[in-house]
Order: structure tokens, then sequence, then C-alpha cells
């Protein structure tokens, strides 16, 4: 029986690299890449996507392996969670979303589709996750338009770009 393959793909070089070796101690095939011209053409059995890359979002690593790769699990592991970035993922196509950090048993569990129990026990969201929440999702409704959400949001660009820079605690 064949070693299952996994793509990781992630713009920050150690991260990736990290998972890769955690994937491959627990008997994976792993492929490596960092942005959407980087991916393999192999099949793919599993994928981890972070949403923000450099010079493309997730989404669209999503929407490319749904295409190379129609029965690839593909799980989302982001800094910056959001309902609308998740949701829309997974109308794309992804099985899991997941924000970082994640041990490697939860993202592992992510990707077969085993559910944790301790998911429910995490708490509601802070005022600021909410408030960084609903920017991404005007974000994603704006097509990445600062200018044009800052302006849906009653904001300055500049105040919307800090807000942008900081993360919710």
């Amino acid at each position: 029986m064949t070693a299952p393959s996994i793509l990781i793909v992630e713009d920050d070089k150690l991260l990736r690299a990290s998972l890769a070796v955690e994937f491959q101690d627990k008997g994976y095939l792993t492929f490596e890449a960092y942005s959407l011209d980087t991916i393999p053409s192999d099949h793919i059995d599993y994928a981890i996507v972070d949403m923000r890359l450099k010079g493309v979002s997730g989404l669209e690593v999503v929407r490319h392996l749904r295409e190379t790769s129609p029965n690839c699990r593909i799980v989302i592991l982001t800094g910056y969670g959001s309902i609308s970035t998740a949701v829309e993922a997974i109308k794309l196509g992804a099985v899991n979303y997941l924000t970082k950090p994640a041990d490697i048993d939860k993202i592992e569990n992510a990707l077969k589709g085993i559910t944790s129990e301790n998911s429910e026990k995490e708490g509601p969201a802070t005022l600021s996750q909410q408030e960084h929440e609903y920017i991404e999702y005007m974000l994603l409704e704006n097509g990445g338009n600062i200018s044009k959400t800052a302006q849906a949001l009653g904001l300055h660009r500049q105040s919307l770009q800090r807000k942008l820079r900081k993360r919710p605690s």
C-alpha cells in the first residue's frame, strides 16, 4: 500500500518545512509549495493551504486543487481566520478551516474529518475578533479593494489599513 500524499502550501518556509517533517514522520509522502505556481502536478490526497500567500489567496489554491485533484481533502490553515473566508473556503471544497496555531494531530484529524469534542469549548469570539471577521467579510465583498471597503465601513483608508495590521487578540 502506498503512503498517502499531502501537499503543504505555506509561504512561511520554517512552518512549511516543520509540517512536512511531522507528516513524513506520520508516514505521508509530502510535497511543499509556497505559491500557486509551485504546486506539483502529482495526484494529491490531502492538502494544507495557508489562506494568505504572497501574491495569491489560499482560496485560489483551493479552486486549483479542486480542478487538478478533485478527491483531495483540503484544510485551510490561517492566522487570520474569519467567518466569511471560512464559508467561502468550504463552498469551494475545503473540508475544514483551522486557525493557527494548530497542532499536528488537530490538522490531521481535520484532514480526515475527525471532529474534536473540545472545539465547542473554545468559547465565543471576542469583540476584536468579530470586528476583524466583519472587516474580512467586507474586504471579500469588495474584491479585496481597501478603498471601497473603507468607504463601505465609513472609515478612512489608512484607519482600515491600521486595523488590518492588528491581529485580533
